[in-house]
């Protein structure tokens, strides 16, 4: 699944390269471009690459026109990939191999640093930094004019000129709240993420917790905390709290643990995969959403629900409690959750293919199942 998306990356590279060679069978001539080189990095999933030809020399990246070409071979090696090149017919080949690129955790931090302030925390963000929170409350939207090449601000997708803090390509980054300290990362933003993490490896929440400090019913159209395109996540002792759309949400990512936090008052879904492989939800607790799509939500992702407490959820106005498939439930709870779509009171608390449960206790409320067909019973639960 999540070959096949790089596998169209990978092409879509071959085609921009294959624009500096006009089409045609047999036909070969010269074009003169002007070309701007610029120093350009490449991290892959939060780790710094440079690309080589098959003799092992660096080749650098360049712009023409404002389309940036890199080497076909050296990202497509990187994902575990073969790509070779036919000088008789003109054609690149590309084929899969039997290890994906996946990168190993890294160590725990070596630097630390403490910090009181939104513009400190913004500011010491780096590879390899264990960063500790003192207590208050951390309001992102207020730091402006900080240089730090692993942050950016990305623009809202509906034009209202608010911005998501994007930490990107780090290795190596804890944030943690001070030893019994109360810490609140938050946002008045109601169209940003508080926090997202991009191209990231060993990224780790501790003790934190994010949300929106918009007022009123549901007022937001952002999640609070995104993963994307990152590896080896860990949130423990976390609460995200919505006011709107997703508490959490992962994509594109392999292994992440998630123990012991809490997602609440949102109003699409308490946390969405997708593209994800080895995800896992320890003990965690999924409560008082109002969420129009389902609490779980998984895309072609693969996670585990141990221990969780999926209760309080409220207007499922388009399905059940969890949508997902291939996912398995262990000694869960699923209690005071309701269905209150007018229109359809239909459809079941879980569906999804290949859903597993075992040792779950299942409430159905005014479900009309307690799951769809589909979903794998793998024995000691309790339905009531």
């Amino acid at each position: 699944m999540k070959k096949e998306k790089i596998l169209v990356a990978l092409i879509l590279f071959a085609l921009c390269l294959s624009s500096i060679i006009p089409a045609g069978a047999a036909e070969w001539r010269t074009q003169k471009l002007d070309a701007l080189y610029r120093d350009i990095k490449i991290f892959l999933f939060g780790e710094q690459i440079t690309p080589t030809d098959v003799n092992g020399k660096a080749v650098e990246p360049f712009i023409v026109d404002g389309t940036t070409y890199v080497p076909l071979r050296a990202i497509g090696e990187a994902f575990g990939l073969d790509v070779s090149w036919d000088s008789d017919t003109a054609t690149i080949h590309i084929s899969d191999l039997e290890a994906p690129y996946y990168p190993q955790k890294p160590p725990e931090p070596s630097k630390t640093v403490e910090v009181s302030t939104a513009e400190e925390l913004v500011k010491a963000i780096a590879p390899d930094t264990c960063i500790t929170l003192k207590a208050g409350k951390y309001d992102v939207s207020k730091v402006t004019g900080v240089g730090n090449e692993y942050i950016y601000w990305r623009d809202d997708y509906y034009g209202q000129n608010e911005k998501t803090l994007v930490i990107e390509g780090v290795v190596g980054l804890t944030l943690q709240a001070a030893p019994g300290a109360d810490v609140e990362i938050v946002t008045p933003w109601r169209f940003a993420k508080v926090l997202e993490f991009l191209y990231c490896n060993g990224v780790k929440l501790s003790g934190i917790k994010a949300g929106h400090t918009v007022t009123g019913d549901y007022e937001c159209d952002e999640g609070v905390v995104g993963f994307r395109d990152s590896y080896n996540i860990s949130v423990e002792n976390c609460l995200f709290y919505g006011s709107g759309t997703i508490g959490i949400v992962i994509e594109n990512c392999i292994s992440a643990q998630i123990s012991n936090t809490t997602m609440t008052d949102c109003s699409r879904c308490a946390v969405e995969i997708i593209y994800s492989d080895d995800i896992v939800f320890d003990s965690c607790r999924f409560i008082d959403n109002r969420a129009y799509d389902g609490v779980i939500i998984g895309h072609e992702s693969s996670a585990e629900f141990i221990d969780c407490v999926i209760t309080g959820n409220k207007s499922l106005e388009y399905g059940g409690v969890v949508a997902f498939s291939n996912a398995l439930f262990e000694r869960c709870l699923f209690r005071d959750n309701a269905h209150l779509n007018v229109y359809d009171s239909s459809g079941a608390v879980l569906n999804g293919q290949n859903l597993r449960l075992r040792n779950c206790e299942i409430e159905k409320g005014n479900f009309d199942k307690y799951w769809d067909s589909g979903v794998v019973d793998l024995g000691g639960n309790k339905l009531t």
